[in-house]
């Protein structure tokens, strides 16, 4: 059996349509992640629990944030409103 190279792959790849060639790295990518989850053996309980608590840790150092994700979705939105459309809304409301 002859083994194509990498050269003739990607000439074969490159004749797919883009959506196909998304698939292809996504099952790629998708087989490649299953290899490396396979070769890491699996931890003890006390791994876990180690490892558990640098998590914990690390999540503390995280600052919160000042605003809610929906106040935050919010003002993101006026900002955007406000570059595209000047100071003045489809309302006519003056944003301060």
């Amino acid at each position: 059996m002859n083994i194509p190279i990498v050269d003739q792959i990607l000439e074969l790849v490159q004749q797919l349509p883009h959506e196909q060639r998304r698939q292809l790295i996504a099952r790629l990518e998708q087989e490649l992640a299953d290899e490396r989850l396979s070769e890491q053996p699996p931890m003890r309980p006390d791994e876990a629990r180690a490892a558990w608590q640098r998590l914990r840790e690390s999540m503390r150092e995280i600052p919160t944030p000042r605003l809610s994700a929906g106040e935050q979705l919010e003002a993101d939105r006026r900002s955007r409103e406000r570059t595209l459309l000047g100071p003045w809304t489809e309302s006519g409301d003056v944003d301060a």
